[in-house]
């Protein structure tokens, strides 16, 4: 093995190793952000349907159904 291929080597492992947990924490945030929005948006599609009755259009005047 060459002196340099290895100096290589273990540059980019020593890089990967310094770097990696910075990674970790942006990959993490980013796919926090993207279940936030997600839910987010799911959240604003949920709309009662007009052939559904709501709660309380099912409920008569006592308050019982």
């Amino acid at each position: 093995m060459n002196y340099d291929v290895a100096s290589l080597a273990l540059a980019f492992a020593a890089a990967a190793r310094s770097f990696a947990p910075d990674v970790w924490f942006l990959v993490r945030r980013l796919l926090g952000a993207g279940v936030r929005l997600g839910a987010l948006a799911l959240a604003e599609q949920q709309h009662p349907s007009p052939a559904q009755p709501s709660h309380e259009a099912s409920l008569d005047e006592g308050g019982h159904r």
